[in-house]
């Protein structure tokens, strides 16, 4: 697998946290300039909490119809210093994160969108709740 480490372009005090050492991305990303100020935060927390990350999408690519990805709000990383289940678990109790999602393959998608969301699996066989009242959201809310 090819690493591609860019410099991330990011507030100066997330900078001089060394965060640009703890993201690479994958060759197809070309860096975080078109996410939002809120995904950008949410990175560089989840970063804090669980170590390196790759990012393998940001706002390219294709996504769902309706993908939070498309409006800068959404990126999918692999973590490379813990597990996938943790690294999810990490992103639920972030207080800016609207929906993670994890993947068979060692993805983990989170996002800063509105409705609480979770689910595991891949392409459309994926099992997801999108409700704020489902199981998976109370379960989220409630591990914060």
């Amino acid at each position: 697998m090819l690493l591609a480490f860019v410099p991330l372009l990011l507030p100066a005090a997330a900078s001089a946290d060394g965060l640009s050492d703890k993201v690479s991305f994958q060759p197809q990303v070309k860096g975080l300039r078109c996410l939002k100020p809120d995904t950008v935060t949410v990175l560089s927390e989840l970063v804090a909490k669980i170590g390196p990350v790759e990012i393998t999408s940001t706002c390219g690519g294709r996504h769902a119809r309706r993908s939070q990805h498309y409006l800068g709000r959404a990126i999918d990383f692999r973590p490379l210093a813990t597990s996938p289940r943790k690294a999810a678990a990490a992103a639920r109790s972030l207080a800016g994160v609207g929906g993670v999602g994890t993947y068979s393959n060692g993805l983990v998608h989170a996002d800063v969108g509105e409705l609480e969301i979770s689910w595991h699996g891949h392409g459309r066989s994926r099992r997801a709740s999108a409700s704020r009242y489902s199981h998976y959201a109370r379960l989220a809310r409630d591990s914060r």
